[in-house]
Formats: C-alpha cells, structure tokens, sequence
C-alpha cells in the first residue's frame, strides 16, 4: 500500500503538474503525506499537533506549486509548453473572450491542491485492492491484449482498456466491499423529510458508502465478493435505486475523475497480472478506517516475475 501511494502520487505530479523525478517531487511528496495526515485530525493549531503540521506542509506544497506555475508560465510564453502539456498548462492557457486569463494564480494552486487529494489516497486504495481479493488469476484477455502489441514497452490504447470487462467488474465489486470514500458532508438546500425526521435547510448531512453498499435488499448477500454483480445490465447492482453504489458519488457532484481512475485501476491490474504472480504474507489483512481505508499491516505481498505469460 505505502508503495501504491508514491506511484499514484507520481502519476499526478507527472501528467498533472509535469513533474520529472527529483528532489522537488521528493519533497512535495513529503509536504503531501503530511497534509494528509492532518485533513481529518481535531483542528487545534498546537505546535505539536497533526493539524499544525498539515497546515505547515499545506504553506509548502502551495509555495512550490506556485513556482512551478510561474515556471509553467515562462515555458508557454516562450514556446516551450503547450495547452495539453499539463494540467497547470491548461488553467494558464484559459482565456476570456478578450484574451485575459480566466484564473489567478491562486486559484490555479487551488486546483491543483484539490487534484492532489482527489486523486491520491482513493486511487492508491482502489490500485491496490484488487490484490488482495485476486491472487494472479490466469486472465487471458489481458495476455490476448499483449499479444496484440508490438512490444512490451507499447502503450495501452482506449479500445485495450474497453476489452477489460472482467477486470473493471472485479475492481467494481472490490470497490464496494472497501469503497476509498467512507463518506462525505453535504448540505440541505432545503427543508426535507426523511424517515419522520425533518433536516431543516442549511444542515450537513453526513452520508456514507457502505450503508447501502452492504445493504442486502439492494446487494444479495452483500458480504460476498461476487464480480458477476455487474456483469450485465440485468444484474443486481445495475437495478440498484440511484445513489446506492457511490463509489464515485452520484448526481451532479459525481467524481470528474472517475474515467482516470478507471485508467489508473485497468493499468495496473493489467501489468501486475500479465508480469506478476503474489500472494499476501498474511492471512488477512484487514481494512481499517483512518479515515480512509487503510490496510494494518500495509498489505505486505511476496511476488515473482511470470517465467510463461
């Protein structure tokens, strides 16, 4: 799991922020898995508290998101950067319809601070898993995909990933079981009634996943691991009531980044079958809330390189 965390953090920083390996991706590593730590912790600003430290981190990760939007700006004014280079390049390359930039610089740091923990914590929860409920499984579809490649270094195109439907019903049902999302806080826009209990407007609501994912009039013997849920679009989970599997929310807040970690999950689960065989050192390791789900023991696996594909 540790390890899952750093290649998901490099992924971001790379294609979102153009980050190459080095000392900067080191320390905003460092900085981020600090802010973490501290997102869920009592917020008392105490110099030896986990809040203080999280704020800390949070000041230096924006500062060097700062330079590194400057820095970005200087490469498209010189031609040395495109729109589609990174995200940061895109924001900057926003315009109005007189030219001007859509977004400050703050704002483009914001952005990319909600990327960071959007896409961080969930992907590497969800990338790892599929592990613990597959153990190398022979799955041929991903070994027909290599064969259609010219080379092992060749990369995964969209119509590869669509052939995955096996794969992506695994992740889907593993996602249920260990949603990377326990919950989150929205607010009533109105008054409701729910139950025989008014929530009057302006209330949080505080909903969480595994409520109706574990919930057996809407998920048949919910406990089970059973991909085949979503096989078809008779299955249960496809006539599921709305807003019952939330894994990437719902409604008009669903997930913007739903399609790259379905990238992410297709991706790694692909090489890790067709290159590796594991098994984890541990009979079971078990998930635990820290907020996120976080496995007690880090998912410790032995694995070996596949001598026949």
């Amino acid at each position: 799991m540790p390890l899952m965390k750093r290649l998901t953090f490099d992924f971001i920083a790379l294609l979102l922020f153009g980050l190459e390996r080095g000392a900067v991706r080191d320390t905003l590593a460092g900085d981020f898995a600090r802010v973490m730590e501290g997102m869920w912790s009592v917020p008392v600003n105490l110099p030896f508290t986990a809040f203080s430290r999280s704020l800390k981190a949070s000041a230096r990760a924006r500062r060097a998101l700062s330079r590194i939007t400057r820095e970005t700006k200087a490469k498209l004014e010189r031609g040395e950067a495109s729109r589609s280079s990174d995200l940061i390049a895109c924001l900057l390359s926003l315009t109005d319809d007189g030219g001007a930039p859509v977004l400050s610089e703050e704002e483009i740091v914001d952005n990319c601070m909600v990327a960071l923990v959007a896409g961080h914590n969930t992907s590497s929860c969800s990338a790892s898993s599929p592990a613990t409920r597959t153990p190398s499984p022979p799955w041929s579809k991903h070994d027909e995909v290599a064969k259609s490649k010219k080379d092992d270094g060749e990369a995964l195109t969209w119509e590869d990933l669509a052939k995955m439907k096996l794969t992506w019903r695994v992740a889907l049902e593993t996602l249920r079981l260990v949603p990377p999302i326990f919950g989150n806080f929205r607010t009533a826009i109105q008054d409701i009634e729910f139950d025989g209990y008014t929530i009057p407007e302006g209330w949080q609501v505080f909903w969480t996943a595994g409520v109706t994912h574990m919930d057996a009039s809407i998920f048949h013997e919910p406990a089970k691991f059973d991909p085949s849920r979503f096989e078809n679009q008779q299955s249960a989970a496809a006539k599921a009531p709305p807003c019952s599997f939330v894994v990437f929310g719902g409604g008009p807040r669903i997930c913007v980044g739903m399609e790259f970690a379905r990238i992410e999950m297709l991706v790694t689960m692909h090489h890790l079958v067709r290159r590796f065989r594991w098994r984890l050192c541990c009979k079971e390791d078990t998930f635990a809330r820290n907020p996120m789900p976080s496995p007690l023991h880090g998912l410790p696996i032995e694995i070996e390189l596949r001598t026949s594909p």
